[in-house]
């Protein structure tokens, strides 16, 4: 009966994800993948035909996951109020509860491989948008909504609101990284909550 190389399979991609988090994908070679993984080259290359075979099945994972916590946050947000704003403010909060005790070393696959060179392919660029865009015009419609019932207190671009969520979620990992406090990524997304409150107060 042959062997199952789905085990092997998740041991090199749980080897990579590591490798890619701590030091950039771009600097961990096939040899410290294959080495961290505890497998021989032909059992790698069994699985994936080349490096960037491997990057971009880590990003397909990376999205699966991603979007399941996107399914959840949001599923919960909108049992819990039937309010979009207070939606809005949930899903900021209910993600930040996520991140409040975060590994000692966070990251994300996007962080490590957007600014990476060929790593970083237009499929690669495709897979991402995609799923940012899931989150970004899930805020978009709730703010949308939120306006017709309160008039932002200043003239805002509700899109670039949206979308800053993404850029406040990714920009932390940055922090957490430079101040080396992984509780940045939670801060950081408390206070684009407040700001987005902030923005809807009554005049």
């Amino acid at each position: 009966m042959p062997k199952d190389g789905t085990q092997t399979r998740q041991r090199i991609l749980d080897a990579a994800l590591e490798l890619s988090l701590d030091r950039g994908m771009a600097a961990a070679s096939l040899d410290n993948v294959i080495e961290k993984a505890g497998i021989t080259k032909g059992a790698f290359f069994y699985h994936f035909k080349s490096k960037e075979a491997l990057t971009t099945e880590l990003m397909r994972r990376f999205v699966v996951e991603y979007h399941a916590m996107f399914d959840d946050v949001t599923a919960r947000a909108e049992a819990l109020s039937r309010d979009p704003l207070q939606q809005v403010l949930m899903l900021c909060g209910l993600t930040a509860e996520m991140y409040r005790n975060p590994p000692d070393n966070p990251g994300c696959i996007v962080a490590s491989y957007c600014y990476q060179g060929d790593l970083w392919t237009e499929e690669a660029r495709q897979i991402f948008e995609t799923e940012f865009m899931r989150w970004s015009d899930w805020i978009l419609r709730k703010l949308k909504l939120a306006a017709k019932q309160t008039p932002p207190a200043v003239k805002a671009d509700l899109r670039q609101v949206a979308e800053m969520f993404n850029g406040v979620f990714e920009g932390a990992y940055i922090l957490a990284r430079t101040h080396n406090d992984p509780g940045v990524v939670s801060k950081q997304l408390l206070t684009y909550r407040d700001l987005v409150e902030a923005l809807f107060k009554p005049r």
